[in-house]
């Protein structure tokens, strides 16, 4: 029973380590990279270091530590920041291995926030909307990407906010 539970803790660890390396390859495969949520990159790592505390604290053996780190790694291999624009798609979230590609946007809608000095960009496809991205980049390198990579006759709004 112990080997049977040591055996399923290498191959969670093993598969732990193939994730991180996926997520990793992600995000250097990605031209525009979305801005990330200050919330959640907050709180991850602090339930990640609740979480690992008290798992030093309440268990004895080292195939339960070393299980316990390796579930917090992944959940907190969410955290990662993996969305945003690649060469030949849109990356909706880190595990996202297909993504949208540029064929399947029917509009793409950019809006320039300048309190906050962000471009939030939104994509429909097959008139359903996909989920909005902020980017920190100027609107003009974002248009000049989009003009290029989508296909011909795509239709890319622009909105620019009036003065009040």
């Amino acid at each position: 029973m112990v080997c049977v539970m040591t055996v399923f803790t290498l191959l969670f660890v093993a598969f732990t380590t193939v994730l991180y390396l996926f997520l990793f390859l992600v995000k250097k495969e990605l031209v525009f990279t979305a801005k990330h949520q200050s919330l959640f990159s907050l709180i991850f790592p602090v339930l990640f270091g609740i979480f690992a505390g008290s798992l030093f604290i309440t268990t004895g053996t080292v195939d339960e530590i070393v299980r316990g780190i390796a579930v917090g790694l992944a959940i907190i291999s969410y955290a990662i920041n993996g969305r945003g624009i690649a060469g030949d798609r849109f990356v909706i979230h880190p595990l996202d291995n297909r993504g949208i590609k540029f064929d399947e946007v029917d509009r793409v809608v950019l809006f320039r926030d300048e309190e906050k000095n962000e471009v939030k960009m939104n994509f429909f496809k097959f008139g359903l909307r996909g989920p909005l991205m902020k980017f920190s980049t100027p609107i003009d390198e974002l248009v000049k990407f989009l003009s290029k990579h989508l296909k011909e006759g795509t239709p890319i709004d622009v909105v620019m906010e009036t003065d009040k």
